[in-house]
């Protein structure tokens, strides 16, 4: 039998509907037949690209009533009734070839584009009842649709924390597992951009749909994706093209390979899914670390965003409990110590001990966390409570706990590279204060790194190559 993540595989985000009916999938195939030969091409590569990745995933000696996704997430569905029990097993052994391509929130509604050879358009509804009201625009009303399933899966994945994704989740009747909670709620919490950039999908701005707006994350992520062609860090790759980048009309770019497949990859997002398909588990744009640090740079812009209008005058606004929360100082520090929670995950459920270049990349991310919360020992907001005003004083001042440190001394020897970045962040502490025992856990490990420094054998040039970042800045 095969996997049951061998068509899962194949599907991707893209964009919002268009208007496109829902049209049969008997319908589909026929059009599929009619596609240019260099398509159909394209899609046998992606077929073959996926079959592969599937032999890695089989899952039999599980027991029948648990059932892996293509987000590796395995889910209980033995309580369900038989007719649903049959579609989320379908669904995840048969999936449907899809591409996201958009999301965007339109009042209490976030709305996901997608195709399956005919587009596809999920509704992730707020309900005043509290549930959310979930529907897809291939008309299923029964059971949650394959559709459904495959898009709340890939939400499940980026939006949960507070689980051991290790285990199984409980799967509803609904699509999506118990441990989410509500679908929309959950994605109001974390916030659609972030969503967005976990899932590579486009947000539309309502206000500049019909423009020509430069996709940042995706900028970043192309980036990612040539530079690792080349085997040189991103940072180094063509400023000339990203110091600056601009989209312009044109997407062939004479006499410019580079700039043209860049473009490319702005412009077509089947084409970056093949793209992205293609690259290493060990290029940038696969790295956990180098994700979930740069989920906690998005994070951390949005609260000095928040900061900043904060500060103006703005006119009362009345209660909806369909809005998204404010990324405030609370919210922000739920997705630090989740993002360092992620990171302490993915470092004990490996199946294979990390590399030397994987050790640098978590332990350079918790370095770049904790110097980024050290950094902002400030009131960024209004708050009845200092700690629900100051990052600082909520994850380490006003804090008793290991916020960062327990997960780098998991890392002694990758830690030890960046141990003048954390003497200058000790310091810091020293002068904004901290709990005795937390400055004590400091020390010892501080203690610990010099010791594991002069017998390491990682160096920082080591990894570069690898496609890791540049070597850290070291503070004076």
């Amino acid at each position: 039998m095969s996997p049951p993540v061998s068509r899962f595989s194949k599907l991707t985000l893209e964009s919002m509907p268009t208007g496109t009916p829902p049209k049969a999938r008997a319908e589909s195939r026929v059009k599929e037949e009619e596609k240019l030969p260099q398509q159909r091409h394209l899609d046998q590569e992606l077929s073959s690209e996926s079959e592969s990745d599937s032999d890695s995933s089989e899952f039999e000696d599980e027991s029948p009533t648990v059932i892996r996704s293509p987000s590796k997430l395995t889910y209980l569905i033995d309580h369900l009734p038989k007719s649903t029990q049959d579609a989320v097993r379908d669904a995840f052994t048969e999936p449907p070839r899809i591409a996201l391509q958009k999301c965007r929130r339109i009042d209490n509604t976030y709305a996901f584009q997608m195709t399956e050879l005919v587009t596809r358009s999920i509704r992730i509804r707020a309900s005043k009842d509290g549930a959310s009201q979930l529907s897809c625009s291939c008309g299923q009303r029964d059971e949650p649709c394959e559709h459904l399933l495959w898009l709340l899966d890939q939400v499940v994945k980026q939006t949960v924390y507070d689980q051991d994704t290790a285990q199984p989740l409980k799967m509803t009747n609904g699509g999506y597992p118990k441990e989410m909670g509500d679908p929309f709620q959950s994605i109001a919490s974390h916030h659609l951009d972030l969503l967005a950039d976990g899932i590579h999908c486009q947000v539309i701005n309502p206000d500049s749909e019909y423009d020509n707006e430069l996709d940042l994350y995706r900028t970043q992520e192309a980036r990612e994706l040539l530079a690792s062609v080349y085997g040189v860090p991103p940072d180094e790759y063509r400023p000339d093209i990203f110091a600056h980048p601009s989209v312009g009309r044109r997407v062939f770019k004479r006499r410019d390979l580079d700039r043209t497949i860049f473009r490319m990859l702005l412009d077509d997002h089947h084409f970056f899914h093949y793209f992205h398909s293609l690259a290493s588990p060990t290029d940038p744009i696969n790295d956990p670390f180098r994700k979930l640090s740069q989920r906690v740079d998005h994070v951390l812009r949005d609260l000095d965003t928040y900061a900043a209008a904060a500060s103006a005058p703005a006119a009362p606004q009345t209660p909806d409990p369909s809005r998204e929360s404010p990324r405030d100082v609370r919210w922000a520090a739920g997705h630090i110590t989740g993002a360092v929670r992620l990171i302490r995950h993915e470092l004990y459920t490996r199946d294979r001990p990390l590399q030397p270049f994987e050790s640098i990349s978590a332990a350079r991310s918790l370095v770049r966390i904790l110097e980024s919360v050290v950094a902002r020992n400030r009131d960024s907001h209004a708050g009845a409570a200092r700690r629900d005003r100051n990052l600082y004083l909520r994850l380490i001042g006003d804090c008793d706990e290991d916020f960062v440190l327990g997960v780098l001394a998991l890392l002694p020897e990758a830690a030890s590279q960046f141990l003048n970045d954390l003497e200058a962040v000790l310091a810091q502490i020293g002068v904004h204060g901290a709990p005795a025992p937390y400055a004590a856990r400091f020390r010892a490990l501080l203690d610990r790194l010099r010791t594991s420094s002069r017998g390491s054998g990682l160096k920082r040039s080591s990894v570069q190559g690898q496609g890791a970042d540049r070597e850290s800045k070291r503070m004076k």
